[in-house]
C-alpha cells in the first residue's frame, strides 16, 4: 500500500513544519526568479543601449561631414536636424547610464536605466567628459547656418570618433560582465535555497527544480535576445563578434580562407526622410531576408547597425565565386520590393576584406571590408570591391 506522507515526514507536526518551510523557501525562489528575470531584462537593455551608442556617434559624425558638404540651405537644415537627433540621444543615454533615468529605446518607447556603477560607470564618466566640448561647438539650433558653421564640431568629432567608439565598446563589455557576475551570485543563492528545501520536504523540492529549469530557460532566452538585433532577428554585432572570432581561430589553425563582407545600403537615408523610420524599419527587414535567403547556409549574417550589414563567409576565397555571390547579394537587394518606398531605388555597397590575405584579425578585416565599402560607394554604388 502507498506509503503516507506524513510517515516520510515522520510526523503530522514536521508535515506541517515542512510545508511552512516550503512555502518560505518557494515564495523566496519565487522571488529571485522574479527579480533576476528583471535584472536580465534590464541588463540586456543597458547593453543594447550601450551598443547603439556605437551607431549613434557614428551618425553624428556622418551628419555633421554632411553639413560642411551641403550645397544648399535645405540640406544644411536637414543634416543639421539629424546632428540634434543622433547628439541629443547619445547624450541623453549617457546621462542615464551616468544618473539613472529616462531615455529612448531601440523601439523609440521610454526606457528608464539603473545607475552604472564600477567600471562601466568610470567608462561612462570619460565619454561625457570627452563629447562634452561637442555641444559648444554645435552652431544655435534656431537660426539658419551655413555648412561651414558645424565645421569645428565635425572637426572634433573626426577627431575623437575612434576613442568614443573605443569607449561604447568598453561600456557594452562593462555592462556583459557585470550581467554575468550578478547572475552567478543569484544562481548560488538559488542553489542554498534549494538545498534546504531537499532537507525539509524531498517531495516538494522536485517542484523547486522545474521552477528552476524554467528560470534557467528565461534567462537563456533573455541571452539569445542580447545576441540578436530586435528589429531584423539577425545577429548584432555582439554576436557576429564572438561568433567571427571563433571562425577566424580555426581557419588559422587548419589554414582555410574565407571572407568578411561589409554591406551598405545606397539610398536608404531619403527613405527615413520621405516616408518615415517605419517604413525605413520594413525595408531593412526585408533586406535581412534577402540577405540570409543569399548567403550560404555556412555563413553568418548579422547587422551592425543602422544600414550596416556583415557576412562572414568561411570557404569562401576563389575570385570567380566571391564574384558571383556579391552580384547576387547586389542584385537581391536592389530587387526589394518597390511598393514599400515607390520611386525611390535601393542598391548596395559591398566591400569585402579575405582570410589569410588580409590576415585573421576579425576588427582589422571590418576596418579593411568598411574602407573598400566607402570605395564602392564613393564609386557610384550598387558594387562590390575587394579591399
Amino acid at each position: 500500500m502507498p506509503i503516507p506522507v506524513s510517515a516520510l515526514i515522520g510526523s503530522p507536526r514536521r508535515l506541517i513544519t515542512a510545508i511552512v518551510m516550503f512555502v518560505v523557501l518557494d515564495l523566496s525562489v519565487l522571488t529571485i526568479n522574479l527579480w533576476l528575470a528583471n535584472q536580465i531584462a534590464q541588463d540586456a537593455v543597458a547593453i543594447n543601449l550601450a551598443g547603439r551608442q556605437r551607431m549613434l556617434s557614428q551618425q553624428t559624425t556622418k551628419a555633421l561631414l554632411l553639413t560642411t558638404r551641403a550645397t544648399t540651405p535645405n540640406e544644411v537644415s536637414t543634416a543639421a536636424k539629424e546632428v540634434d537627433l543622433a547628439f541629443g540621444l547619445f547624450e541623453r543615454t549617457l546621462l542615464a547610464f551616468a544618473e539613472g533615468g529616462e531615455t529612448t529605446g531601440s523601439d523609440n518607447a521610454p526606457v528608464t536605466l539603473q545607475v552604472v556603477k564600477g567600471e562601466a560607470a568610470e567608462v561612462v564618466a570619460r565619454a561625457r567628459k570627452l563629447i562634452a566640448p561637442l555641444r559648444s561647438y554645435l552652431p544655435p539650433a534656431s537660426a539658419t547656418q551655413e555648412g561651414r558653421a558645424y565645421s569645428a564640431a565635425a572637426d572634433y568629432m573626426i577627431g575623437n570618433n575612434r576613442e568614443i567608439l573605443a569607449l561604447m565598446n568598453d561600456l557594452t563589455t562593462a555592462l556583459e560582465h557585470e550581467s554575468v557576475s550578478r547572475s552567478r551570485d543569484l544562481r548560488a543563492i538559488q542553489t542554498g535555497a534549494f538545498v534546504l528545501a531537499l532537507g525539509n520536504f524531498l517531495v516538494i523540492v522536485l517542484g523547486m527544480l522545474r521552477r528552476h529549469r524554467q528560470m534557467e530557460k528565461e534567462s537563456e532566452r533573455w541571452r539569445e535576445l542580447a545576441r540578436h538585433d530586435p528589429l531584423t532577428g539577425l545577429a548584432n554585432r555582439k554576436a557576429f563578434t564572438e561568433t567571427g572570432l571563433g571562425l577566424l581561430s580555426r581557419a588559422r589553425i587548419d589554414g582555410s580562407a574565407g571572407a568578411v563582407l561589409v554591406i551598405d545600403l545606397d539610398g536608404f537615408k531619403p527613405i527615413n526622410d520621405r516616408f518615415g523610420h517605419a517604413t525605413g524599419d520594413q525595408v531593412l527587414i526585408q533586406l535581412a531576408a534577402r540577405l540570409e535567403a543569399t548567403a550560404r547556409t555556412t555563413d553568418l549574417v548579422a547587422r551592425l547597425g543602422g544600414d550596416e550589414f556583415a557576412i562572414m563567409c568561411p570557404n569562401l576565397h576563389d575570385p570567380e565565386h566571391v564574384e558571383q555571390f556579391c552580384n547576387r547579394l547586389v542584385a537581391a537587394i536592389a530587387d526589394i520590393p518597390d511598393d514599400i518606398c515607390p520611386g525611390n531605388p535601393l542598391g548596395a555597397s559591398i566591400g569585402i576584406a579575405s582570410y589569410p590575405r588580409d590576415g585573421y584579425d576579425l576588427h582589422q578585416l571590418l576596418s579593411q571590408a568598411d574602407r573598400a565599402m566607402y570605395a564602392a560607394k564613393q564609386a557610384g554604388g550598387s558594387r562590390w570591391k575587394l579591399a
